[in-house]
């Protein structure tokens, strides 16, 4: 399903490992399948959770480290992008990389990614204090969640619709937030620029 980019165009210096270029594909995601099969699901992922389907080109060519293929699912307004991590016969890790060169893990499937993107879609802002813990963490939540009252956005209302027309079942806050903090330091999810660079961690 991933399309294997020329190695000895883009890649020269590593001939001999397998590099895969991020492309969009037909996917086997059943998620995935439904939340593109179902347009009021993919307008509120677009708005207000800044998830959206449509947006599948990185800003750059990128590979993981291991190897591991890579497919671009959806991308954020900052220029972000949202990927699924591994082949499609498994579990697929979700990565997301923001366009100023950091990227991590955020979820263990695309299911656990869109939960805490649904329930915390300041989770950025969240993950900024990561380094206090989960009670940092979950300090940080009464103010965005004001800002978007203030805006006129109910985002209660939003999951609730979301989760209607998805089946999707949202944890707690603090479950989102744990699971967030937990998958973040996984090893094995180091993403390289077309020279070899590599990202930062985006819990730095």
């Amino acid at each position: 399903m991933i399309a294997s980019q020329d190695e000895s165009d883009r890649f020269p210096e590593v001939e001999e490992q397998r590099v895969v270029r991020v492309l969009t594909v037909v996917h086997p995601e059943p998620f995935l399948d439904l939340i593109h099969r179902t347009p009021a699901a993919a307008e509120l992922l677009t708005w207000p959770f800044d998830f959206d389907v449509s947006r599948t080109d990185p800003v750059e060519v990128v590979r993981l480290e291991s190897g591991e293929a890579l497919e671009a699912v959806a991308g954020d307004g900052a220029g972000g992008t949202f990927f699924l991590c591994g082949e499609a016969a498994g579990e697929r890790p979700v990565l997301y990389a923001d366009s100023e060169g950091q990227a991590g893990p955020i979820g263990r499937n695309l299911t656990v990614a869109i939960q805490l993107i649904v329930r915390v879609p300041y989770w950025r802002d969240c993950l900024g204090s990561a380094s206090g813990g989960l009670k940092a963490m979950r300090s940080m939540v009464p103010n965005p969640e004001r800002e978007y009252r203030n805006d006129g956005i109910d985002l209660d209302a939003c999951r609730a619709s979301l989760a209607g027309l998805l089946a999707l079942y949202l944890p707690p806050t603090a479950d989102v937030l744990t699971q967030l903090l937990e998958t973040v330091t996984l090893p094995g999810f180091i993403l390289l620029n077309e020279w070899g660079d590599a990202y930062e961690a985006i819990n730095k």
